[in-house]
């Protein structure tokens, strides 16, 4: 008889603000990041233990101001080797906490998850984009850069990014 794979998703880790209903793994704050600015999450260190190397990801905005149909919100992964800067040796020297991104060369080593693309001119409706990434890092930052002509909404519940771990379970 032939093997199973299946996909077993396990719990979810949310990177949102600190303010936000949804209760943080790790705080993100994306709300009312302007327009050729980012933000970068804190760093969440997933320790020594066997975990899952599959996760799928979830990413999610709103504009404040009616955006530019075909632009861009861009999401990357931030490795690095502990949750510590000075001994973990992240992907750039912008450390391990929750900041603003203000100069776009600091994206150019990390790894590009995907892009929100603006598909309606409207404000204030929600825009997601989805895809799947193998983390094989001990710890890693989710960094989100805004390439539109505007700013995320200021409520902190309407942006974010999901991170489910997926292994695989073979039967």
């Amino acid at each position: 008889m032939a093997n199973l794979n299946y996909r077993n998703r396990e719990a979810t880790l949310f990177f949102v603000p600190a303010a936000a209903a949804q209760a943080e793994t790790k705080a993100f704050e994306l709300q009312s990041v302007s327009s050729g600015l980012g933000s970068q999450s804190a760093i969440h260190d997933l320790g020594e233990a066997a975990i899952s190397q599959i996760y799928e990801w979830r990413a999610f905005v709103q504009f404040a101001t009616t955006p530019v149909v075909g632009e861009t919100v861009d999401f990357y992964l931030k490795t690095a080797g502990n949750s510590a800067s000075s001994t973990g040796h992240p992907d750039n020297d912008d450390g391990t906490t929750v900041l603003t991104v203000g100069v776009e060369n600091k994206l150019k080593n990390l790894h590009f998850l995907g892009s929100i693309v603006v598909d309606e001119a409207t404000a204030n409706v929600e825009m997601v984009a989805s895809g799947t990434v193998l983390i094989t890092a001990r710890a890693f930052q989710v960094v989100a850069w805004n390439s539109t002509a505007d700013g995320l909404s200021t409520d902190v519940d309407e942006n974010g990014f999901w991170l489910s771990p997926v292994p695989d379970e073979l039967q």
